[in-house]
């Protein structure tokens, strides 16, 4: 009720803030040029410089023009980090004296000391009305400062709402972060309230895709579809069929041919290209491009498929890779990159990765769904543990789980019996699930060694980093009852493709390590046909051979992986949601 009554208050007050200034005779007149210059000092970065040239023209000023003075004065200190003088100008001027874009100014400035303040609903007031009327060069920081206010006067989703304005005006490397405060302020809300919000938002709003990974999340149903992606839309493609296949008329595949990654880039290649053949009803034409392994080598194999008339791409496979694309200004085709970045992916683009991150969250997301609620932690110190763990422990403590003790297991080894009881003794008996992000070898060791003073039973969930350094049955024996997130091809044939085993016997590129990557390769051309789809319809999945898929409307692919459980020392399929309770192996007490 309030914002609605500052929307109608503002025109008036913007009015009567002209109508004040009108009759003073020297407000219409152009500032001088040395008010000018100032302005391009402040333009240009010289906040200091130009702070004292405004102020400079003070004392032969007089009436609207002194007041505007001020205003600037004290806005350049404000930017200039000096708050201390900012407050002592802005207590010059006289708010009656300003019109238009200098009330709004004013306005700025006043919420940005009463938030310093701790008056944030004054702030809240001063940041209302019309969104659209604030000026270009004050609206990042109208906007961010809106937000602080919205925050601490308790509305995170108008704040979220302030922050999703900000990020267009940002750079891309800032706006990434603006959206991780997004994403902290919405899974700060309770289900009503995000609920609430989500549906309140028009269409096109560019906080939606955030509200609607939010509430997708938590399994709740969206209030609209996504539309975010609809720039994917061909009007030149034929029509999609019944259940959304629509591939594009040409693609791009950019991967790395050369180089120390073209045995990764051959193996995502034959998996695309087994897909591609599969397929049976219409497929795009196929071109590939050496991405190399630079970043200017991934942006120049866009251009040079831009350039061939591709309307869709696919790559590159690179991390620093997918980061330069998205860094690009201009990215007139779509583009399915395989791999993260920190960089949101530009509107119609997304990405997609096997990524550790993913398979944490995955791990809190089954414990949750069983209420085991207290977990304890045995991770290494590698990057990918590292970054599986951080995950898991962001989505588990979320949804109300908590970890009752963590250890780091060295590769080294082969005694962990004082940790193992130590982290027990820190657990106590309250824990209900123990998850692993090791190695093989490592998980091996401490899986022979958990059953010490202090250990009781309970499941035991693992990252599928705990194949590394596997493969032997006799040893992995010691991993029996541990279950992990599996690739869907690797325990069941999927959408027509050959057997795992029995291509892996004939195609090298298809076996060992490189299965993953072939089944990622196949997913991202079956992916290929169905983005459109499953932009407009975010409740809509993809059965593919890494496991089931959908876009999180954030311009990520997100994945649901399949289970699997090691038993005699080899991995096989889970056959029901539930977490037995196995044991270590044939021996263990």
């Amino acid at each position: 009720m309030h914002g609605l009554r500052m929307k109608r208050i503002l025109p008036l007050f913007l009015a009567l803030a002209f109508a004040g200034c009108a009759s003073v005779g020297d407000v219409s007149a152009p500032p001088p040029p040395q008010v000018h210059a100032a302005d391009q000092m402040l333009a240009g970065g010289h906040a200091r410089e130009a702070a004292r040239a405004y102020e400079a023209q003070l004392p032969m000023a007089e009436g609207a023009l002194h007041s505007l003075l001020a205003l600037r004065a004290a806005n350049a200190w404000e930017v200039a980090g000096d708050h201390l003088a900012a407050r002592r100008d802005f207590a010059l001027v006289d708010p009656r004296r300003l019109a238009g874009e200098d009330a709004l100014r004013f306005r700025l400035l006043r919420a940005e000391f009463a938030i310093a303040d701790g008056h944030a609903a004054q702030a809240v007031s001063d940041l209302g009305g019309n969104q659209a009327l604030i000026p270009g060069d004050i609206a990042a920081r109208w906007q961010r400062a809106r937000a602080r206010a919205l925050e601490a006067n308790g509305d995170r989703f108008g704040a979220a709402v302030s922050l999703s304005l900000l990020v267009p005006l940002e750079p891309r490397q800032q706006a990434a972060a603006t959206h991780l405060q997004i994403r902290k302020l919405l899974q700060g809300l309770d289900n009503a309230a995000l609920a609430q919000g989500a549906a309140a938002l028009p269409a096109g709003h560019p906080l939606y895709p955030d509200a609607a990974r939010a509430l997708l999340a938590r399994g709740l149903p969206l209030p609209h579809p996504l539309t975010g992606a609809m720039a994917m839309l061909h009007p030149e493609r034929p029509p999609a069929d019944e259940d959304g296949y629509r591939p594009p008329l040409k693609i791009g595949l950019l991967l790395p041919t050369t180089g120390s990654v073209a045995i990764a880039g051959a193996a995502v290649r034959d998996g695309f290209m087994t897909a591609y053949y599969t397929e049976q009803r219409r497929r795009p034409e196929v071109k590939f491009y050496d991405s190399s392994e630079s970043a200017g080598g991934a942006v120049d194999a866009y251009r040079k498929a831009v350039a061939d008339g591709c309307d869709f791409v696919v790559g590159p496979l690179g991390r620093e890779q997918v980061t330069a694309l998205f860094q690009q200004r201009d990215m007139p085709v779509p583009v399915l990159a395989l791999n993260r970045s920190v960089q949101p992916a530009p509107p119609g683009s997304d990405s997609f990765s096997l990524a550790p991150e993913d398979e944490g969250v995955a791990a809190a997301n089954r414990l949750v769904h069983q209420h085991l609620l207290r977990t304890i932690v045995f991770s290494a110190r590698d990057d990918n543990a590292s970054r599986a763990l951080a995950a898991f422990r962001d989505a588990y403590t979320q949804q109300g789980g908590t970890i009752a003790a963590q250890a780091t297991i060295a590769d080294n080894g082969p005694d962990y019996g004082p940790l193992l009881k130590d982290t027990l003794a820190k657990a106590g008996d309250q824990y209900d699930a123990i998850f692993i992000a090791l190695k093989a070898p490592a998980a091996r060791m401490l899986a022979a060694q958990l059953p010490v003073d202090g250990y009781r039973t309970v499941p035991r969930l693992a990252t599928s980093l705990i194949l590394s350094g596997g493969g032997n049955p006799r040893l992995d024996q010691e991993l029996n009852g541990i279950q992990y997130p599996e690739l869907a091809w690797l325990l069941h044939p999927v959408n027509g493709l050959p057997d795992a085993s029995t291509l892996g016997g004939k195609l090298p590129s298809a076996r060992g390590g490189g299965a993953r990557l072939f089944a990622f390769g196949a997913d991202a051309y079956r992916l290929s046909g169905y983005m459109e789809a499953l932009s407009v319809s975010p409740q809509s999945s993809v059965e593919g051979a890494t496991g089931t898929l959908h876009l999180d409307g954030l311009g990520n692919v997100a994945r649901d992986s399949a289970w699997a459980v090691f038993a005699s020392g080899r991995p096989r399929a889970v056959q029901d949601d539930a977490l037995q309770i196995e044991p270590a192996s044939p021996g263990s007490p």
